[in-house]
Order: structure tokens, then sequence, then C-alpha cells
């Protein structure tokens, strides 16, 4: 590809992607966590936090004499069935005095809600606001509350914390951190949890493992933890700077003489500079051969795997429109692009990047017009993929009937990158 068919990816990307890649970023808005714990008064009842962390690049901050200002405005509301609950409203404002921090993903405000209830099973419905443009979203999350004292020995959470402060050996504070697909941890990092027992247990033993999804990394420890009463809590260091770009699973089993309770968590490592919704630097780099040239391509699959996160990164800068920020909008766009193809072409058990829909669908976008017809007299199912701009169509047959559409003509990448000229 010449540098011309580059900057002309990088015009395409901006004028068809990043109107979809600010709605995506709409559902990321509300970085969240439930975890249930007991009451602090009544083991039999649960204590629902809910933490919820806002990025500062999301907000929109507005200029005063002083700095910049962001208001917004969270609400909490707790079903069971159709039935509502409980619920808070509160409002938050960021006052900042320097415009870099305006536009941090590092940075982020978060606040805290709880409420006791009665074992159940429970929704809650979380609303953000944006006050300076009038901007709602949503994400509504499922839970359980347990009694804790039922069988005289149990435990709840876990909570990611950045910090933990201690005083005479015991936990006296946490500061959650929220972790989901979009937000990675950062280092230090801690796990939360709390273990009850109402038999006069003094101690318990604890294995936990953590579980990576693409990188298959496991790491396994036992530890013994002396009990303190009704209600013992408990942090474990998370090897946050040994692991790499993945998700990760908690897998933790509590034992004392006679019971084994179990907790899980999943939590996330996103490296700086790789798309928030990748799954891992591999998979990020194999998916890059949409549109990358033949000898970006050989370099890249070349490169050693302590270079890889390196050549990968320097691809993308080439291509950044706004080099010096934390958020590649072009970068984002494609992969924006790449995850949509999963959502809507995937097929008997394969991913849609790797269908030949995905494959035009990523390098050209949606087409202008889709003609369709699935019950054809004289042939299989078809598409056609009009393209007006570049006057080019592309016609797919679901030859073996299972929603599996191939190009009636076969194209390789390279052709397909040519149209970007015109």
């Amino acid at each position: 590809m010449s540098c011309r068919i580059c900057s002309i990816f990088i015009a395409l990307a901006l004028l068809l992607g990043i109107g979809r890649v600010s709605a995506q970023r709409d559902a990321q808005l509300i970085h969240h966590d439930v975890v249930v714990y007991a009451s602090t008064d009544n083991l039999a009842m649960g204590r629902v936090s809910i933490y919820v962390e806002i990025l500062y690049d999301d907000l929109q901050f507005v200029k005063t004499d002083s700095g910049y200002r962001a208001e917004y405005e969270l609400s909490v509301v707790i079903y069971q069935g159709k039935n509502q609950l409980d619920g808070k409203i509160w409002k938050q404002t960021v006052v900042v005095d320097d415009y870099q921090r305006t536009n941090s993903r590092g940075e982020i405000d978060l606040s805290h809600a709880f409420f006791d209830l009665e074992p159940g099973d429970y929704k809650t419905t979380i609303s953000f606001e944006d006050l300076a443009v009038n901007k709602m979203t949503s994400v509504d999350e499922k839970f359980e509350v347990d009694d804790f004292s039922r069988n005289g020995f149990s435990a709840g959470g876990i909570t990611i914390a950045r910090k933990v402060d201690m005083q005479d050996g015991k936990i006296e504070k946490i500061f959650p951190e929220v972790t989901n697909p979009y937000k990675g941890l950062s280092s230090p990092s801690f796990a939360y949890f709390e273990v009850y027992t109402t038999q006069g247990d003094d101690k318990a033993e604890i294995s936990y493992k953590i579980v990576g999804e693409s990188a298959k990394t496991v790491v396994t420890k036992k530890l013994l933890l002396p009990l303190e009463g009704e209600r013992t809590g408990m942090a474990l260091t998370l090897p946050v700077d040994s692991l790499q770009h993945d998700s990760y699973r908690l897998e933790m089993e509590i034992t004392n003489n006679r019971k084994t309770v179990q907790l899980k968590k999943i939590f996330y490592i996103r490296w700086l500079g790789l798309p928030r919704n990748a799954k891992d630097l591999n998979t990020a780099i194999q998916q890059l051969q949409f549109i990358a040239t033949q000898p970006e391509w050989q370099k890249l699959k070349k490169a050693s795997p302590e270079k890889r996160r390196e050549a990968f990164a320097m691809f993308w800068s080439k291509r950044d429109p706004s080099p010096g920020t934390e958020y590649n909008e072009v970068m984002e766009s494609y992969y924006l692009r790449v995850n949509t193809a999963n959502e809507s072409f995937s097929v008997m058990g394969r991913e849609g990047w790797k269908t030949d829909r995905g494959l035009v669908y990523i390098i050209l976008g949606q087409p202008d017009e889709v003609i369709r017809n699935d019950y054809p007299s004289d042939s299989k199912p078809y598409l056609v993929w009009q393209y007006y701009s570049i006057n080019r169509q592309f016609q797919f047959f679901d030859r073996n009937g299972f929603g599996d559409y191939e190009l009636v003509n076969p194209i390789s990448i390279y052709d397909i990158q040519r149209y970007m000229q015109n």
C-alpha cells in the first residue's frame, strides 16, 4: 500500500468510523462493579456495593476562570423482579486546571453506593448523564444476595482495589478500582474479600489461581488466613506487572475443617497503546493483515515475542492523526470494525473477522446498499454489497445453507485495498 493509500485509509476511517467509535464509547462510559458482602450488622443480610468510575476523557469539560469543570449525574436503581426496591441519585463535579487532564484516560472519578438487602435475586440499573451535553447512557446487571450466616462458614466479595490501608495488621480501608474489557488494572492492585464464620473457626486455608484467557498464563498460590471473629477481611496482591494484555479469571477456594467455599472474579490487563477491545496482542496483530502493506505484514509476522508490542505500536504510530495523545482515533476505529464484524458475521464457530464478509467490511466499511435474497428459485441464498463511491459490488453466496456467505469471486486482501484509491 502506498503512502497515498495510507492517507486514504485514515480519511476513510475518520469519515466512516469516528461516529461509530463515539457511539461505542458512549456504551463504555459507565465502568462499574457490583460486589456483595454480608451486611455490617447482620450476616443473614447482604450489603451490595456498587462502584462507578468515569474516565476524565469521557466527560465534557467546560472552560472556567480557574480551569476546566465537568458535571454529571449518576443514578442507581435496585429491582427485584419488576418491583423497584431502592435507589439513589447524586451529582458529581470534577475540576482540573490543565487542559491535557480533560483528555486523560488514566484519571478517573470514582463513586460508590451501597444497599442492605435480604437474600434473593436482584437487578440494578446504573445511569449516567453528562450535564453539559444532556447525554445519557445506562447499563443493567443482575446479582444475587446470599444468607452468609446459613451454613456457619462462608465468604463474600471480591473487590479489586488499587490501594489498601492497614492499621495494626488489619485492613482499615480499601480504595476500589473497576476493571472491564475496556479498562485494565493499574499497578499495584489487590483483590479484597471477606470470610465469615459463626462456629469459632480460628483459621482458614486459601488456595487460589489466576488463569489467562488467551495467553494461558496460570499463577497458583496457597496461604493460611487467621480468622478474627465472625468477619475477617483479606487482600491478595495481584501480579499486575508480570501479566500480559489479556482477561484473567481469579479462582479462589477457602477451606475450614468442614467446608470449602469458592469465589471468582474476572479482571483485565490492558496495555497502553493497544485497542481497548483487543483480546490480546497476538490476535490484534493477526487482524492487521487487512490493512498492512506486504512489507509491514512480513515485519509484524517475523517480530520476536519480545519485539511484537514495539512493532505493533510503531505500525499504529504512523497512522495516528493526533500523536502525543493517549487516544489513537484511527486504531480504535479500525478495531471497532473488527469487533462489529465479529458481532455480525461470526458463523459455524468462526469469528466474523475471518469470514469473507468480515474481510470486506473491515477494509471498506458499511456498504451503501445490501441486496438480499434468502429464497432464490434457481440458486443458493445470496447477498450483494454495493459500494457506490468506488463503483464496486461484492457478491456472496451461502453455499452450504448455514449462513456462511462466501465471495462468489474470491479476491485477495491487497486487491480490496486497491479499491481504496478510488
